[in-house]
C-alpha cells in the first residue's frame, strides 16, 4: 500500500520549508512544485504569464506522473505545492483510496503575517514565481479564501504556521510518523 503525503495551503505558509524538513527527518522523497517549475523555467524559458502558467501545469503533471509510479510500487513520499482544487481532484483520481493512504497537511496562518512573509521573500524569488506581478494584501487574502482544507485528500491535518516553532515541527513529525506506521 502506497502512502502519499500532500503539503499544501496558503501562500507563504512555510509549505516548502515544512515539507523539506519532514523529508529529511523521515527519510522520504519529496517533490516541491516550485523546484520543478524553476528547472523547467531555466531550461525552457518563458516570455509571458501564459507561458509561465504552462510551466506550472507541466510541473504538476510531472508530480502526478511521479506519484502514480510511487503509488504503483507502494512507496511513501511527499508532494508539496499550493495545489489548486482541480489538481487535488487529479491526485485523488490516481490515489485509489481503497488501495493507498493519503495524508493532507494543510498549512495556514494569519493572512497579515503571511502577507508580510510573502512580501519579504519576493526580491529573492526565482523569476518563474514573480510573473503575476505584485499582489496586493486584498488579492493575497482572496487566495486564502480560495484555498480550502476540505479540498484535501484522505486524512487532513490543519497546521497554523503563523508562529511555527520547533515544538510544532516535532509534533508534526510525530503525526506524520504515525500515518506512515499505520
Amino acid at each position: 500500500m502506497g502512502k502519499m503525503i500532500l503539503v499544501t495551503g496558503y501562500l507563504a505558509a512555510l509549505k516548502t520549508t515544512v515539507s523539506q524538513r519532514l523529508s529529511n527527518d523521515l527519510h522520504l522523497v519529496c517533490l516541491n512544485k516550485d523546484t520543478l517549475k524553476e528547472i523547467l523555467g531555466e531550461s525552457i524559458g518563458f516570455r509571458d504569464r501564459e507561458e509561465n502558467l504552462k510551466l506550472s501545469r507541466a510541473s504538476f503533471l510531472l508530480m502526478r506522473a511521479f506519484a502514480e509510479k510511487m503509488l504503483e510500487t507502494d512507496q511513501c513520499f511527499i508532494l508539496e505545492s499550493n495545489f489548486k482544487a482541480f489538481e487535488l481532484a487529479e491526485l485523488r483520481s490516481i490515489a485509489k483510496l481503497d488501495q493507498h493512504h493519503v495524508l493532507t497537511l494543510f498549512l495556514k496562518g494569519d493572512p497579515d503575517v503571511l502577507y508580510e512573509r510573502f512580501i519579504h521573500r519576493q526580491p529573492n524569488r526565482h523569476p518563474v514565481h514573480t510573473s503575476a506581478g505584485h499582489l496586493s494584501l486584498e488579492t493575497f487574502k482572496q487566495t486564502t479564501r480560495e484555498s480550502l482544507p476540505e479540498n484535501g485528500i484522505g486524512e487532513i491535518i490543519e497546521i497554523d504556521t503563523t508562529h511555527f516553532s520547533e515544538d510544532d515541527h516535532q509534533d508534526l513529525v510525530r503525526k506524520v510518523s504515525d500515518f506512515i506506521g499505520s
